[in-house]
C-alpha cells in the first residue's frame, strides 16, 4: 500500500487558508490570538453528501450560521458549485434526508425542524405560522416544488412521483413544479399504503415495481415487534414475508431485483437480560426468493459470543450491501471490533473478513461496478505521522510513554478501499495525514467525494483523486467556502495525549494548548471537556458531526482565551474496540467511567503550567452528566463546570433503553444503584459554581433534571446560573442559541477560573 493524501496541505491550498496570518487578529494577555464566537462559528459545516445516479453530479447540505441551504456540484476540478435554494432566516428549518431522481434533474428532501418532546415540530425561532415539517423538490433547473407535509422522500423508477412517509404511513404524489406536466392537482398527495403498522425504510426494487418497508407495530402505544413488508405498485397488494415475533430492518434487493435480504434480531433487546456484549439469541441475516416469498436464514452469528449482537453505528444503520448476485457485504463486530465481512449465498468461501485488525469501519459505500468497497475507518495508516504529531506524555508526575506511530490514527477517519473480488488482498489506503475523511460517496462515473475536515476547518465536500504512487489530490467541491474574518490561521492543532484510568484502561485524549507561552511563573487555568453520548468519539480535528463540531470550536475558542483544554474519550465511547464501548457498571449502574474524567483531570494537574486550584469542566448531555457528577463528588479538585441538558438523576428518565440499559428503574435495589451514581446523590459535597444551560423541549434529557438540580443547589447555597431556551431541543436548532450559549460558557469560566 501506498501513501497518498496530507488533507491537511491540500485543503489549505485549495482553500486558500496558507496565505491567512495571525497578524489579522488583535491580541489580548499573555499575547494569544483575539477572535470572537461569532468568527470562530461563522464557517459552514456541511452534511447529507449525495451521489446522483446518472452523470458526476453531487449534492449536499450547509448549515451556515444556522440558514440551511442545498447546493450542488460536479465530481470535477475546478467544480463549480451551485446553491440551489437560497434560505436566509436562522429559523431551525433543517434541509435532510436527500433523495436524487432517476435523471439526475432534481433533488427530493425533507425541510422542518425535528421533533421536540411533546412530539410536535419544534419551533425554537417562535415563528408565527404552522412549521410542519414537509417534503419538497428542487429541480436542478431552479423549479421547485412543496410536495406536502411528510419525510423520508424516495422518487420512483420513473421519476414521475414520490413515494414518503406522513405520520407513520405511506403516501404518494406526483413530483411536479408549478406549470410543468403532470399537473399535480390530477394526482394530489394521498395515502398509498394502508397498514396499521409505522412505516421505516422505505426501499424500491430495481425495476420499480416493488416497494419494501418496515412495519413497526405497537402495544398500549409501547414499541412491539417489527415485520418486513412487500408492497406491489402494480397490483396495489401488500404481503409480509416470513414474519416472526423478532425485529425486521434494514431491507436490500439484489441487483436483478430476484431476492430480497435483511436483518433480523430478537424481540427482547439484549441488554435487557444480558451483558449487552453478547446475546444467546443472535440476531441473523435473511434472504427470501421475492415472486415465491420462500425464505431462508443465510447467517447467524454464535450465540453468547462477541458479535452475536447487532453492531454500534455511529453513523446509522447497521445496513446490508448486495455487492453482486451472489453476494451480501455485513458489518460485525465478531473479532471486538466494528468490520465488514462478505459471504455469498450459494457456494463457497462462505464468510470472508473484508478488515481485520485493530479498528473499526464506517460509511461503506459500493463502487459502481460493484468490485469493491470504499470506508472510513481509523485504521493505522503506513505514512509516518506528521511531525510534531505524535501523543505526547505525562506532565510531572510521570505515565505512560507515548505510543510512537501505532495509535496515532485511532483518533481521525481516513478513506480505504477493499477489492470484493480480491478479499485476501489488504485493504488499499486511499488518505492519510493530518485531516478526516468521512462519507464517502462515489458518482456513476465513479467519481469519488468524501466529507473532509481537519484542525482548523470544519466538514465540507471534496474531491478525493487518488495519486498512482503520489498523494491524492483532494479539491473542495466549493473552494473559499470559508468566510474572509474565519479566524482559521489562529486556531491550534489539538496534540493526542495518552494517559492511563486507575483501573488500568488507556484512554486517549486531544490536548488544546495556547501557542504563545504565559508569561515566567504564571499557571494558567485549565478546562475538561467531555463529550455526550456517550458512544462518540472527538477527533484530532473537526468531527463529522454538528452538535460536536460547535464543541470543537468552542473549544479552540477557550484555548484562545489563555485556557489549556483537554478533551478525553472515556469509556463507552467508540473507536476503540468492543470492550471499550460495552463498558460495565457505567451510568445508572454504577458511574464507573467517572474513573476516567478523573484520569483527565489528574493528567492536567500534572501538566506544568497548569493552576491546579484553577481546573473547570464542561460537556453536553452524558456530557452534562460527567460534568455534574464531577462537580457533585470533586468540588476538590473542579473549581466551576458548565452543564448543557445533563442526567442529575437516573430515575428521572425515561428513556430506558439508552440511559439505563433496562428498565428497572421499579425494581428498589437498582433505583438505588442508579440514583448512587446520579449527582444529585453527592450534592452534599458539592461547594462549586456550575453554570445549567437546557432547553426546555429537549425529547432526548427530561427538562426536569435541570431545575430539579438547581433548586436543590440553591438550598444549599451553591452559586448556581442558569440560561433557559425556551422552546429549543437538546442539540439547539438554532445558531444564536448556540451563540449565547457559549458566550454564557466563556463570561462564566473567565469569572470563575480567570478572576
Amino acid at each position: 500500500m501506498g501513501p497518498f493524501a496530507s488533507l491537511l496541505i491540500a485543503a489549505f491550498a485549495a482553500t486558500g487558508l496558507h496565505s491567512a496570518g495571525l497578524r489579522s487578529y488583535a491580541h489580548h494577555a499573555y499575547g494569544h490570538p483575539h477572535f470572537t464566537l461569532q468568527q470562530a462559528l461563522s464557517a459552514p459545516y456541511a452534511t447529507n453528501l449525495t451521489a446522483a445516479p446518472q452523470g458526476n453530479l453531487f449534492a449536499w447540505v450547509e448549515d451556515d450560521q444556522g440558514r440551511h441551504n442545498l447546493w450542488v456540484a460536479r465530481g470535477a476540478s475546478p467544480s463549480q458549485p451551485r446553491q440551489l435554494t437560497h434560505n436566509l432566516q436562522d429559523d431551525a428549518q433543517d434541509i435532510s434526508q436527500l433523495a436524487w431522481s432517476p435523471d439526475a434533474s432534481a433533488l427530493a428532501y425533507t425541510y422542518g425542524a425535528e421533533r421536540g418532546a411533546n412530539g410536535e415540530p419544534a419551533n425554537p425561532a417562535h415563528l408565527q405560522r404552522p412549521t410542519p415539517v414537509e417534503v419538497r423538490v428542487q429541480w436542478l433547473d431552479g423549479r421547485s416544488a412543496v410536495i406536502g407535509p411528510g419525510r423520508s422522500p424516495l422518487f420512483t423508477r420513473d421519476g414521475r412521483s414520490l413515494i414518503f412517509l406522513h405520520q407513520g404511513k405511506i403516501w404518494i404524489a406526483a413530483a411536479s413544479a408549478p406549470g410543468s406536466s403532470p399537473d399535480a392537482t390530477a394526482n394530489p398527495a394521498h395515502q398509498l399504503v394502508f397498514d396499521r403498522g409505522s412505516a421505516s425504510s422505505l426501499t424500491l426494487s430495481p425495476d420499480g415495481h416493488l416497494l419494501a418497508y418496515i412495519s413497526h407495530r405497537s402495544e398500549r402505544n409501547e414499541p412491539s415487534h417489527s415485520f418486513l413488508a412487500l408492497y406491489d405498485l402494480q397490483t396495489h397488494t401488500l404481503r409480509f414475508l416470513d414474519p416472526t415475533t423478532s425485529d425486521d430492518s434494514a431491507p436490500a434487493f439484489s441487483p436483478d431485483g430476484t431476492r430480497i435480504a435483511w436483518l433480523r434480531s430478537p424481540f427482547v433487546q439484549p441488554r435487557e437480560f444480558a451483558n449487552p456484549r453478547t446475546s444467546p439469541n443472535p440476531w441473523s441475516i435473511q434472504i427470501a426468493d421475492v415472486a415465491t416469498g420462500q425464505t431462508r436464514t443465510l447467517f447467524t452469528p454464535a450465540a453468547n459470543l462477541p458479535g452475536s449482537v447487532l453492531p454500534h453505528l455511529s453513523t446509522g444503520g447497521p445496513y446490508l450491501i448486495f455487492a453482486s448476485e451472489n453476494s451480501i457485504v455485513f458489518y460485525s463486530e465478531a473479532d471486538g471490533w466494528v468490520h465488514l465481512y462478505q459471504i455469498h449465498l450459494t457456494g463457497s468461501p462462505g464468510v470472508e473478513w473484508l478488515t481485520p485488525g485493530p479498528f473499526e469501519v464506517e460509511d461503506a459505500t459500493l463502487s459502481p461496478d460493484r468490485r469493491s468497497l470504499i470506508y472510513s475507518s481509523n485504521q493505522v495508516a503506513t505514512q509516518p505521522a506528521a511531525s510534531g504529531d505524535e501523543g505526547s506524555g505525562a506532565g510531572r508526575s510521570g505515565g505512560p510513554s507515548p505510543p510512537r506511530g501505532d495509535l496515532r490514527d485511532q483518533d481521525r477517519r481516513h478513506l480505504w478501499r477493499v477489492d470484493l473480488n480480491h478479499p485476501a488482498l489488504a485493504p488499499v489506503e486511499l488518505t492519510s495525514g493530518a485531516g478526516n475523511q468521512t462519507r464517502p460517496q462515489v458518482s456513476s462515473s465513479g467519481a469519488l467525494a468524501a466529507m473532509v475536515s481537519d484542525a482548523r476547518s470544519p466538514m465540507h465536500p471534496a474531491l478525493i483523486t487518488p495519486g498512482q504512487g503520489a498523494e491524492a489530490t483532494i479539491t473542495p467541491l466549493r473552494p473559499n467556502f470559508l468566510p474572509a474574518d474565519y479566524p482559521a490561521a489562529a486556531f491550534v492543532t489539538p496534540r493526542q495525549v495518552f494517559f492511563n484510568s486507575s483501573d488500568g484502561l488507556h484512554l486517549h485524549g486531544q490536548l488544546f494548548i495556547p501557542e504563545n507561552p504565559a508569561p515566567e511563573h504564571t499557571l494558567r487555568a485549565a478546562i475538561l471537556f467531555v463529550h455526550g453520548g456517550p458512544e462518540r468519539q472527538m477527533l484530532l480535528g473537526y468531527p463529522a458531526m454538528d452538535y460536536y463540531s460547535n464543541a470543537y470550536a468552542m473549544n479552540q475558542y477557550l484555548t484562545s482565551r489563555g485556557f489549556i483544554v483537554l478533551s478525553v474519550n472515556y469509556r463507552c465511547g467508540i473507536g476503540y474496540g468492543l470492550d471499550f464501548r460495552t463498558c460495565q457498571n457505567a451510568g445508572a449502574k454504577g458511574a464507573r467511567e467517572y474513573n476516567d474524567v478523573l484520569a483527565a483531570v489528574h493528567y492536567l494537574d500534572s501538566m506544568p503550567g497548569v493552576d491546579p486550584h484553577r481546573i473547570g469542566i464542561w460537556g453536553g448531555s452524558y456530557g452534562g452528566y460527567l460534568t455534574a457528577l464531577a462537580l457533585a463528588r470533586n468540588s476538590n479538585l473542579f473549581a466551576a463546570g458548565v452543564d448543557f441538558h445533563g442526567v442529575h438523576d437516573w430515575n428521572l428518565e425515561d428513556n430506558a433503553s439508552d440511559w439505563k440499559q433496562g428498565s428497572f428503574a421499579a425494581q428498589d435495589v437498582i433505583s438505588n444503584r442508579a440514583r448512587a451514581g446520579s449527582p444529585i446523590a453527592s450534592i452534599s459535597l458539592w461547594r462549586s459554581p456550575i453554570l445549567l444551560i437546557h432547553g426546555d423541549n429537549d425529547p432526548d434529557v427530561a427538562y426536569a433534571q435541570t431545575p430539579i438540580l438547581a433548586e436543590a443547589l440553591r438550598a444549599r447555597h451553591i452559586p448556581v446560573q442558569e440560561l433557559i431556551f425556551p422552546d429549543e431541543v437538546h442539540g439547539f436548532l438554532l445558531h444564536r442559541d448556540w451563540l449565547a450559549a457559549y458566550r454564557a460558557e466563556a463570561a462564566f469560566f473567565k469569572k470563575t477560573l480567570q478572576p
